[in-house]
């Protein structure tokens, strides 16, 4: 039980660039989440209880930042970034584009990634679509909202009505 509350309050912040956050990253989250959300949308008590890079060790030059997780001390504050950060057009640190994402368990990241190619192919036919947790696919085309929790099946119901959604997709505009 303890395992699954405490998983529920840790984002990933992903491209945040390196040494960024200085010798406390903490305190810099703390402030660029304040600064980010405005300290009035969190709880009075609002507070990281450790954010920190991994892998721990820095990774070579050239290769991409490594990820911040953040234990957000209460899981409304974290319900509320989470919320925020997808409706905020960017986020930045420095310039650079950064994103929050809730962090979940390897075997969950597992089960939601087999989604990912059906995934394109609905953003590329711009269908709705959205992937509830642990790892299930709703759909919401032709004015109803379909569910998938099998890959294949969402798949075959894809194969099945590409070419009507593809005629129901919006063109885009020359002008």
């Amino acid at each position: 039980m303890w395992r699954t509350a405490c998983a529920k309050k840790i984002v990933r912040v992903v491209i945040v660039p390196e040494k960024v956050e200085g010798t406390n990253p903490t305190d810099f989250f703390e402030n660029w989440i304040k600064e980010q959300f405005g300290a009035g949308t969190l709880t009075p008590l609002f507070a990281i209880e450790r954010a920190h890079r991994v892998p721990t060790r820095p990774l070579p030059p050239g290769a991409p930042p490594r990820t911040v997780l953040m234990k957000i001390l209460h899981y409304k504050d974290r319900d509320v970034i989470l919320r925020k950060a997808r409706d905020m057009p960017a986020m930045s640190i420095n310039r650079q584009k950064v994103s929050l994402f809730p962090d979940y368990y390897m075997d969950v990241q597992k089960r939601r990634a087999r989604f990912l190619d059906i995934k394109r192919r609905l953003q590329g036919l711009n269908v709705s679509y959205s992937i509830l947790y642990p790892a299930k696919l709703r759909v919401v085309a032709f004015g109803t909202t379909t569910f998938f929790e099998d890959p294949r099946e969402a798949l075959r119901w894809l194969d099945r009505h590409e070419r009507q959604l593809r005629a129901e997709a919006p063109q885009a505009d020359g002008n």
